[in-house]
């Protein structure tokens, strides 16, 4: 067990905690200036890290640390606030009692350290209630994601927030994904821009049926329409909607294209499915979470 140093609080500064230092638990822990003594059992039950541990022959020639509060495991040396700890002891002991909303630190404390000691259980709950929470955002799960490996939560995260406009990312979400994501984000969003403003300014050509009786009419409908009505609404600032959802929400009975033949209109509807000019924006996207993850398997 962790042996304790020079930096760790003086004995006589030294304080039991009030809730967590059980007289019939089996090891003292030391967390910043707090002594906690924990059951042994509940703790081998939960962490597979600490039923290894506590496996550990100790040699009866050598101080036990954790044996009492002279010599405590002390996780200071660790880095671990008693923040973090009392946290997961909540967890471990007290999970009926947790305010509602319960803190969002509350579940990074418990994801943290259930991740450093092996506590499955804690990774479950943690993963299961955390994306309930209504402070939970796509920028905190993207940096979750990074930081413990959780591989399904990356993908949903960073394709949501490519929806978001970037007014809508705020220094926040910036903070917590970090420059290069967000610089990855930028550059995704101008290239689907860019996407946006070509399909916008390059009609689809019709497709005329043997039917059309004034094909230059029923083109010049199509492009009126195109620019009119199809592209006012691609490039408004206020658009949320994909080019494939706008073009499968209009209604031909309405409007210019009531003006064309209803055969050709049909046959060029047909032909832009069939080439499917959308599949770039989902492509872009594709290849820029794939770097992306190229880019965290180097870290």
């Amino acid at each position: 067990m962790a042996e304790e140093s020079g930096s760790s609080p003086d004995i006589v500064s030294r304080v039991r905690d009030v809730r967590y230092y059980f007289e019939d638990g089996g090891v003292v822990f030391l967390c910043e200036n707090k002594l906690y003594k924990l059951h042994k059992t509940r703790l081998a039950l939960k962490s597979e890290f600490f039923t290894e541990l506590f496996e550990v022959p100790q040699d009866p020639n050598s101080v036990v640390h954790g044996h009492d509060d002279n010599h405590p495991v002390n996780l200071n040396e660790s880095g671990i606030t008693d923040l973090d700890f009392r946290h997961l002891l909540i967890f471990l002991y007290d999970q009926d009692e947790l305010p509602n909303p319960t803190p969002l630190q509350f579940f990074f404390s418990v994801l943290h350290l259930s991740m450093l000691w092996r506590i499955q259980s804690g990774v479950k709950y943690v993963t299961t209630h955390l994306p309930n929470h209504a402070d939970f955002t796509p920028a905190i799960q993207l940096k979750l994601s990074r930081q413990y490996s959780l591989d399904d939560w990356a993908g949903p995260a960073f394709r949501t927030l490519i929806q978001r406009p970037l007014a809508e990312i705020t220094l926040a979400d910036a903070e917590h994904i970090g420059v290069v994501t967000y610089y990855k984000l930028v550059q995704l969003k101008c290239e689907v821009a860019d996407h946006k403003v070509a399909l916008a300014f390059h009609p689809p050509d019709v497709n005329h049926s043997f039917s059309c009786l004034d094909e230059n009419l029923c083109s010049r409908i199509w492009e009126s329409f195109w620019w009119g009505g199809y592209s006012k609404q691609l490039l408004h600032p206020d658009n949320k909607k994909s080019p494939a959802s706008i073009l499968l929400e209009l209604d031909p009975t309405k409007g210019l294209l009531a003006q064309m033949n209803k055969v050709c209109l049909q046959n060029t509807m047909e032909a832009i499915w069939e080439n499917n000019p959308f599949d770039e924006e989902q492509e872009l996207a594709d290849d820029a979470y794939s770097k992306l993850c190229a880019w965290m398997d180097t870290l």
